[in-house]
């Protein structure tokens, strides 16, 4: 037997055969059909706007800068600015504070230089990062943030790098100098200075060399040594063009 539906005042009243008995079903009234309606309408808008922020968050979380990634964005951005200690034999052989941008270079290198998880971005003028005009900058990574370490201006051998240590070399006709850096919590410090210098004191045709560790006084033999714990043998670092 078929559904029977009577509709009395805007109330809907369906009738229904049960196991053969006829039964009268409760009135079911428009406006509550309505309101049912809307609730799943509004379930559904709920659900596509969870949906999207998840998504949204998804994707927020992709793009954050992190250990990994954050070199590739830097070179990719080419953007900022820093503010670095800078090495510089022009500056009487002492640091100058400087302001440098990004996209100012043209090369880099990565390397974890003290071998912590995290690389550095060396940014250079040039593909060797030594001569006349040329300039180093030296980043890492370090809570959330691009930190600057050093800049390098004008070495006349370049850098090198020796176990989990960074060395710059200025070297010429009359003198030798090579710093020596440890990267720690963000932070760059110079931990030996080793010089040679030919001077002609007074004036004279004699030429006396001097060797130095630190700001004293050490022996030839010293000086070679302490040059074979550091940049002897080892080759200057190359930069590749930045795309």
């Amino acid at each position: 037997m078929g559904r029977l539906k009577r509709s009395v005042a805007g109330t809907v009243l369906c009738a229904g055969v049960v196991s053969g008995c006829m039964t009268l079903a409760f009135p079911v009234c428009a406006a509550d059909a309505a309101s049912a309606l809307m609730q799943d309408m509004g379930t559904q808008k709920v659900s596509v706007q969870a949906k999207d922020m998840g998504t949204q968050k998804v994707s927020i979380q992709a793009k954050k800068m992190n250990k990994n990634n954050w070199y590739k964005k830097v070179l990719k951005k080419k953007k900022g600015s820093y503010k670095v200690r800078c090495w510089n034999y022009q500056y009487s052989y002492a640091y100058k504070t400087i302001r440098t941008n990004v996209s100012s270079y043209s090369y880099y290198k990565t390397v974890d230089i003290n071998k912590d998880g995290t690389k550095e971005l060396l940014l250079s003028t040039s593909s060797t990062g030594r001569g006349m005009g040329s300039r180093v900058l030296v980043l890492t990574f370090r809570k959330g943030k691009v930190k600057p370490l050093m800049a390098f201006e004008e070495l006349r051998n370049g850098l090198f790098l020796r176990g989990k240590k960074l060395y710059a070399q200025v070297g010429g006709s009359t003198e030798s100098i090579i710093t020596g850096y440890k990267i720690k919590k963000g932070k760059a410090k110079q931990f030996v200075k080793l010089e040679r210098l030919r001077r002609w004191p007074g004036g004279s045709l004699d030429e006396v060399t001097t060797y130095w560790k630190n700001g004293g006084q050490i022996t030839e033999t010293q000086y070679n040594a302490e040059c074979m714990k550091s940049i002897a043998y080892k080759t200057a670092l190359s930069f590749a063009r930045i795309d």
